[in-house]
């Protein structure tokens, strides 16, 4: 049996609708787009477990193939963050809740950044944003909304880190994104329409993987994000084996934003970024 092309589309159009929803709940405050949002990520995980589990043949040629791109993904974000890394050398990777064996898929990224940092980094530290109780009949809703709270928690309790990567979107919320401490800012005293990084405050140097532009643009210009991957508009999916450069598998499927690069990305990517409200 090939590649199942199909669910790969109906989670992409699904991740649409996810996007879709929390950018009306966003601007309008519409309650049905946070539902909206939930119930797309619900039928994702649904999808995904069907494919990988319910089908009587799976296709371990492709999913090698789509694990290898991951892998290229990590590779050249880490390989980034590395560029513009001058610090300690220990980085706290934020992932998902695990459950059952997924933390094997959770290693498995976690050598391929090692790889991409070069030995730049002594300690990769996998912590997950939140623990969740299975039984608990609002568990995959919790599994789905991440909130500042979260992402606090656990950067606090880890701040030895002075490089952060999250796997797990930040929040779209932006009264949520800018509760999250690393990205706190303050008024300028000369002109309080500006605002500034808190003096003396230990900011890490942050990387998102896998990551979506939204409401995030902001932080790239504030130097608050240092890098993140993303999908490209017109992704190149096919069924050929993946290129042995990783910068080349890494292209065909992905781009990479940065504070250096964003203005450049945004002339050629207009797609990427939300049109401003009227």
């Amino acid at each position: 049996m090939g590649f199942p092309w199909g669910s790969v589309v109906f989670m992409l159009v699904l991740a649409g609708g996810m996007f879709y929803g929390q950018a009306q709940f966003k601007r309008k405050g519409a309650q049905w787009g946070k539902l909206l949002t939930i119930v797309c990520g619900i039928l994702i995980i649904i999808t995904a477990l069907w494919t990988n589990l319910c089908r009587s043949t799976i296709d371990h040629v492709a999913i090698k193939r789509e694990k290898d791109y991951q892998k290229a993904q990590c590779i050249i974000l880490a390989n980034t963050l590395a560029n513009i890394y001058n610090d300690s050398g220990k980085c706290l990777l934020i992932h998902h809740p695990v459950f059952g064996n997924s933390m094997t898929e959770i290693q498995r990224l976690v050598d391929a950044f090692k790889e991409g940092f070069g030995g730049k980094i002594n300690e990769i530290r996998p912590v997950p944003i939140k623990i969740i109780d299975t039984t608990d009949e609002m568990a995959e809703e919790a599994m789905l909304e991440m909130t500042a709270e979260d992402f606090n928690k656990v950067i606090d309790a880890n701040q030895d880190c002075d490089m952060v990567i999250t796997l797990v979107p930040l929040p779209f919320s932006e009264d949520q994104l800018y509760q999250i401490g690393i990205f706190e800012m303050i008024p300028d005293e000369d002109d309080p329409s500006i605002y500034k990084r808190v003096p003396g405050k230990k900011y890490p140097l942050l990387g998102v993987y896998n990551g979506y532009v939204g409401n995030l643009e902001p932080l790239f210009y504030d130097g608050l994000i240092g890098a993140m991957s993303l999908w490209k508009p017109n992704p190149t999916i096919d069924e050929q084996p993946i290129p042995d450069s990783v910068q080349e598998a890494f292209n065909k499927r992905y781009l990479i934003i940065t504070p250096q690069n964003i203005d450049s990305v945004k002339e050629k990517h207009p797609s990427l970024f939300p049109k401003p409200r009227e």
